[in-house]
């Protein structure tokens, strides 16, 4: 599957830099077309300010603007002489209402991002513009984060719940990785809900380890499916099982292992057509040590 038009969020600020550098060896990969988006915010008119102050609040907005026009052509050119096929959106409005609008009208598969604008703090917090867009797209986000690179991922890892939406999202975490690299996956498994009292009961009168071999054995047959359902997609495949909460655990072992990549699909097993604050896709984008692929699932009805 490959790509065809990337739309990229440029603010001019350093994440979004980084999100553009990702986003142009993808396009380079795939041969696809870049839409490179601006959006500039209104400028609110203030109430009782006299002509004076209206002159200066417009020479400065003047300024403003010609230096963001002056940045946004220097970029183009950039990515240009990469021989990579660009266009420039500029529009007045949200930032997020306006990379959707333009993913929506150039049919873009992909929408690049970095984590935060200029307002960005620490990665412990996804910047509104990032969370909105995520909420409201239609096609795949990738939020960067991390040291700039200017390859596909070469350490991609795929959450995996074995519903409908994961599968998705692995398939398509291959499209933003350098041929052949291996894609690690992994799947958080818990014992039910309960299974803890049967230890009070001890193990004469309830087996609790039985429960726990069931779970694994169920895991690992979903596994094995897995593997065989993705075994023509170009990339070799690890599937690793660990017990513990999805989001903890998906975070923990890209930070362990060196990932710059992880690629989650935006709903599971509950079938929500939107994120919601504290699904395991949202926890993981918000706390993840690198950049993070939402892949967004069939709309539910």
């Amino acid at each position: 599957m490959a790509l065809t038009t990337i739309v990229v969020g440029c603010d001019l600020s350093g994440p979004s830099d980084i999100a553009l550098d990702r986003a142009v060896a993808l396009a380079e990969l795939h041969k696809a077309r870049i839409v490179l988006v601006n959006a500039q915010a209104n400028d609110a008119p203030i109430d009782e300010a006299d002509n004076q102050m209206l002159q200066q609040l417009g020479e400065v907005s003047a300024a403003v603007h010609a230096e963001e026009a002056r940045q946004l052509s220097d970029r183009l050119a950039a990515v240009e002489a990469r021989g990579v096929r660009t266009e420039v959106v500029s529009r007045t409005g949200p930032a997020d209402e306006v990379l959707v609008a333009a993913s929506l009208e150039y049919h873009a598969e992909l929408i690049v991002m970095g984590s935060h604008g200029h307002t960005g703090i620490t990665r412990l917090l996804l910047g509104s513009v990032a969370a909105g867009t995520i909420r409201s797209a239609t096609c795949d986000v990738l939020v960067c984060r991390g040291p700039s690179a200017k390859t596909p991922f070469q350490r991609p890892l795929v959450a995996t719940d074995f519903s409908p939406a994961s599968s998705k999202a692995l398939a398509h975490a291959a499209r933003v990785c350098a041929p052949g690299v291996t894609i690690e996956v992994i799947h958080a498994w818990q014992l039910p809900a309960g299974s803890w009292g049967a230890t009070l009961l001890g193990q004469a009168r309830f087996p609790w380890s039985t429960v726990r071999d069931a779970v694994l054995a169920g895991a690992r047959s979903q596994a094995d499916k897995l593997l065989a359902e993705h075994g023509k997609l170009g990339n070799p495949l690890n599937v690793e099982l660990v017990q513990g909460p999805a989001a903890s655990v998906i975070t923990h072992a890209a930070e362990k292992n060196g990932h710059d990549l992880i690629a989650v699909g935006a709903h599971g097993r509950r079938g929500v057509r939107r994120l919601l604050l504290g699904s395991v896709a949202e926890s993981t984008i918000r706390h993840s040590p690198c950049s993070v692929l939402v892949v967004h699932g069939e709309q539910s009805v």
